[in-house]
């Protein structure tokens, strides 16, 4: 039994509990140029949940967790944040946010990590990560300098505090890119395939880092294609085929007993090819 494991079989399985809801997607629609990515996509992550979400490329995993910040505009379905429903209006040139104070409120709850890093590249280490806590929560900077050289020391890249982007690994870059959505003391983290952009030798230190928040107890959506990872550290597994959510439940279940067809050779192809 790995750690993860430990940690939610002390938690005790959801439902026996009182959970509160952190993210949740009704309904859920979005195409693009006529392409009908996402169909009807519904999904709930209550307070410590690590949902992974797998499937093959291009069945909408990506989209799916964009369009929770609003990154993407849903065209149809409700999505909520700690509680809060994002408010939509239908405009002449499509739908849009009802509310632009609370697309910013709402962003402020969430920490996304993109596959790409995202991060900065004139600005330090440091900089990428103390940037929102400073200039969009108006915190103090000599707190928010002391909280992120503590968040850096979190994710084992402290000593790097003063270099720049491009001075880094691309492990390390990821690591600050945590670093960074952490600083925001988030209700959720998003992760966005975290280790599709890096080189093999490079995935591990960012799973163990991805790994120990899941013990903590923090609530996380992760796309990921590194099924080992995916089954070991989720609470719940989800499975998507052409923009539908065709199997979940337990990791257990979705990655030993799946009930879909589709997710049983999705599996079975993922494991070959690794093999």
């Amino acid at each position: 039994m790995t750690p993860g494991r430990e940690y939610f079989a002390a938690r005790g399985l959801r439902g026996k509990t009182s959970v509160p809801t952190v993210l949740s997607l009704n309904d859920v629609h979005k195409s693009f140029g006529g392409i009908e990515v996402l169909r009807g996509v519904s999904l709930e992550a209550g307070d410590g949940d690590v949902v992974a979400i797998i499937g093959s490329s291009g069945s909408g995993k990506s989209t799916m967790l964009r369009c929770i910040p609003l990154l993407e505009m849903p065209d149809s379905g409700e999505i909520a944040v700690a509680g809060e429903t994002i408010a939509m209006r239908e405009t002449r040139h499509g739908r849009r946010a009802a509310d632009d104070a609370q697309v910013q409120r709402v962003r402020g709850r969430l920490g996304f990590v993109f596959q790409s890093f995202n991060l900065w590249s004139h600005m330090t280490i440091l900089e990428n990560v103390i940037e929102a806590p400073i200039h969009v929560h108006k915190r103090q900077r000599a707190e928010c300098i002391a909280e992120a050289e503590a968040l850096l020391d979190k994710v084992g890249i402290v000593e790097k505090r003063n270099a720049y982007p491009a001075e880094l690994s691309g492990g390390q870059q990821q690591r600050a890119a945590i670093a960074r959505a952490l600083a925001t003391h988030p209700r959720a983290l998003l992760f966005d395939e975290p280790t599709s952009a890096l080189d093999p030798e490079l995935v591990g230190e960012v799973l163990l880092v991805i790994r120990a928040l899941a013990e903590e107890g923090r609530t996380m959506l992760i796309v990921t294609h590194e099924m080992n990872f995916a089954r070991d550290v989720s609470n719940r597994a989800v499975f998507l085929h052409q923009g539908r959510i065709e199997e979940e439940g337990p990791p257990e279940q979705v990655f030993e007993q799946p009930v879909s067809e589709r997710c049983r050779q999705f599996l079975t192809s993922h494991l070959a090819r690794r093999g």
